[in-house]
């Protein structure tokens, strides 16, 4: 079985590259409808909106995959530990705002964060992550 701390931050990690590549195509296309003067500049605007928009279109497939699997992963988890690991992984929301939209301090979010995660390690078995990304021996 996949390591599920894998599989919750690449449904993050998918969110957030999403939502980049949907800023830069909509940056485009503003400047696409200003680009009045110049036929071949518009022409290439428009050649490389479709080709990011195709690129996107992919990124989202594999996005939604992505979150699928984590959704099965913690659909066990119940409460405030499911919206906290929801809103993080899933929604890829920072701390902070997941404290502001969760009406709760950073340190409850923390708290909870960590009590979903060794929920989730003790069902499906991995490590402990750390701080640093890296993954600490279980004790």
């Amino acid at each position: 079985m996949a390591d599920v701390i894998k599989v919750l931050e690449r449904a993050r990690s998918m969110e957030l590259e999403v939502s980049t590549q949907l800023e830069h195509i909509e940056r485009l296309e503003r400047i696409a409808r200003r680009a009045h003067d110049s036929t071949a500049y518009a022409q290439q605007t428009v050649e490389k909106l479709a080709r990011l928009e195709k690129q996107l279109n992919d990124r989202i497939d594999l996005m939604c995959d992505a979150k699928a699997d984590a959704l099965r992963y913690i659909s066990f988890l119940t409460g405030e530990e499911r919206s906290v690991i929801e809103g993080y992984y899933i929604l890829a929301k920072n701390w902070q705002q997941l404290s502001y939209d969760l009406y709760m301090s950073e340190r409850r979010v923390f708290m909870l964060r960590k009590s979903a995660l060794e929920k989730l390690l003790k069902r499906y078995g991995g490590d402990i992550p750390r701080g640093d990304g890296k993954n600490a021996a279980r004790a």
